[in-house]
């Protein structure tokens, strides 16, 4: 790891691999959403319906991207290359397993998924069109994010982000071409999007075994005892974490689906504009796995408490950031996705409580980074239920009462607010008392 100190300036150009690749991870979701919205605000609301289904089933999963990391930078695993094999063949073999699994699953009740994300009939056939080809390669999703992990846990940030660069630019292209000069409509962005996955995977196997040391006797070594209950028991927790937040982003889909077409497109829109943030927050979340996998078990507390010191006063400084940015650009942005007037007027009414957020949103999704890399994925998938309780479910269903969006982005930024809080008591009790 090329860090000279633990000074904010290090941790930051040692982060910025990481913060761009987060950013480019979600942006051909946010681009596919800008050219779908060109289209009409049918085919937006249908491919929010989509997006949804697949969010949630592959983000439930997602254990697979902050266990794989969290277990290949631990410093036990740099010094002991069978340990290492074991922890890349369960993380690989989980992600297989995953993705056909998830594959069955989203195909045989097609109809079901329809239903159960808020279908509205006449958005049927433009789900189809977008659910139906990305269901067969859904497995090259999983392993993507995957093998993308594994990279990272190895510290080769710059490596991955050149491969989500790539995989970007190749989703947007594609879509765009199969989109409008091609004219395939909402099929057209799921086969830019399944080209990307594909292309991901093919490249992150390459990369993973160029190490000669690793790709010797990989497929025939053992996993070692005791390996797959230790990375089960982390990515239970972490499972239980994913499922509940899962469920809270899929839940607000169905229930924005129940006020009309308009506030699901503008949903739509108001999620791409906070996973954006979120995502480039994920570049310093990472940065705090890796350190604190290496760091804190090896017994460095003093550099493990500096180093997330640093790290969430960067946080803080890019909720600031993008405070002002949404702040002043708003109308712009969301311009970028929708023209409809009806749809523009519902994203205008949620500017101030989106904008505000995203200060202290940023410090809970670094908290949740730091305490990646403690091993806290018991905490994690306990306090995430309980913010859960205690914050989205109500909020949310007062939506029920009072038809208003208002209350569905209410209650996620409220359980922001508690995992920021919780993260807080965690990290100052396991980290900051020991210095």
């Amino acid at each position: 790891m090329k860090l000279k100190g633990l000074r904010s300036r290090d941790l930051w150009w040692f982060s910025v691999p990481s913060i761009v690749a987060s950013v480019f991870e979600p942006l051909a979701s946010v681009v596919d959403t800008a050219l779908v919205g060109h289209l009409d605000r049918e085919s937006l609301a249908a491919l929010a319906l989509a997006v949804a289904v697949f969010n949630a089933i592959t983000w439930m999963f997602n254990f697979l991207v902050h266990t794989s990391t969290q277990a290949i930078a631990d410093h036990e695993a740099g010094k002991n290359l069978e340990l290492l094999r074991s922890r890349i063949k369960i993380s690989l073999s989980l992600a297989l397993l995953v993705g056909l699994s998830c594959s069955l699953v989203l195909w045989l009740p097609q109809d079901l998924w329809f239903e159960i994300s808020g279908g509205i009939p006449k958005l049927r056939v433009l789900f189809d069109e977008y659910f139906s080809p990305r269901v067969g390669f859904h497995v090259f999703t999983v392993l993507s994010i995957t093998l993308l992990s594994i990279l990272r846990g190895f510290g080769r940030l710059k490596l991955v982000l050149w491969l989500m660069i790539a995989s970007t630019v190749c989703n947007i292209l594609l879509s765009w071409l199969f989109l409008y000069p091609m004219n395939l409509g909402l099929k057209g962005a799921a086969y830019g999007t399944i080209a990307a996955h594909v292309a991901t995977s093919l490249l992150g196997l390459y990369f993973l075994f160029q190490d000669e040391k690793l790709r010797q006797g990989f497929l025939k070594s053992k996993v070692l005892k005791g390996q797959w209950l230790k990375f089960g028991k982390s990515s239970f927790d972490m499972f239980g974490r994913s499922f509940i937040l899962t469920l809270c982003f899929f839940s607000s889909t169905r229930f924005a689906s129940r006020l009309g077409v308009d506030a699901l497109g503008a949903h739509q829109v108001l999620l791409q504009v906070w996973l954006l943030a979120s995502f480039f927050l994920d570049g310093l979340a990472i940065t705090g796995n890796i350190l604190g996998a290496r760091f804190f078990f090896a017994g460095h507390f003093k550099r493990t408490s500096v180093a997330f010191r640093e790290l969430l006063k960067l946080g803080l400084f890019v909720g600031i950031a993008f405070f002002f940015f949404y702040g002043i650009f708003w109308h712009k942005v969301v311009q970028l996705f929708v023209e409809d007037q009806t749809v523009l007027e519902q994203l205008y009414l949620l500017k101030w409580p989106i904008v505000i957020s995203q200060v202290f949103s940023a410090v809970a999704f670094v908290f949740d980074g730091l305490i990646f890399g403690l091993n806290g994925f018991s905490f994690l998938r306990k306090h995430m239920f309980i913010g859960a309780l205690l914050t989205y479910i109500p909020l949310s269903l007062v939506s029920f009462l009072y038809p208003d969006l208002i209350w569905i982005w209410a209650g996620m930024i409220t359980l922001n607010a508690y995992r920021g809080l919780s993260g807080y008591y965690y990290v100052r009790k396991k980290v900051f008392s020991k210095v």
